[in-house]
């Protein structure tokens, strides 16, 4: 069995930045965040699988879930006192801050990769997908759809296939 690509926090907070530059990225990610509720980190950590064609097991998919789950309302919470704060002289340090929570965030999802990938090479894991045969399904999106609990209609399609922008 092949090892499992390589992912550090260092490494996946690189690729974001990078991907997150992309035009018109940005904007689907925060109206994804915004109207749907929708994990920018997770949707980029999915990003990041259909690049390098990783497998998403049903077992990833909970793992990221759960860290999500842990440390999404510290960001939600510190999200709504800086949008509060705009214009303010704190404006800028609590959007540094909140920069800081969403890299601790990316690393806990990293984690949970190597968690996962680590008791993958020991032993197989059932229910693998990859995102790439997903996209070219003959309704390619509904399983992502699915997996970030949206809606599915022309709106989130066109925002999800503007982030998975290869």
């Amino acid at each position: 069995m092949t090892s499992a690509p390589e992912l550090t926090p260092e490494l996946f907070w690189q690729h974001s930045l990078q991907h997150y530059t992309q035009p018109g990225v940005a904007e689907a990610c925060l109206a994804l965040q915004d109207h749907y509720q929708v994990n920018v980190n997770l949707l980029l950590f999915y990003h990041w699988c259909f690049t390098i064609n990783q497998p998403v097991s049903q077992a990833l998919r909970e793992a990221l879930e759960e860290a999500v789950a842990t440390t999404d309302p510290a960001i939600r919470n510190h999200r709504i006192r800086r949008r509060a704060a705009k214009g303010s002289k704190v404006y800028k340090a609590l959007k540094q801050q909140e920069l800081e929570l969403e890299a601790a965030q990316q690393a806990e999802l990293v984690a949970a990769y190597q968690k996962i990938m680590g008791s993958k090479i020991k032993g197989s894991i059932k229910g693998s997908e990859s995102l790439n045969s997903v996209f070219n399904d003959s309704d390619p999106l509904i399983a992502l759809l699915n997996w970030l609990g949206l809606p599915n209609h022309s709106k989130t399609q066109n925002l999800i296939t503007t982030v998975l922008q290869v």
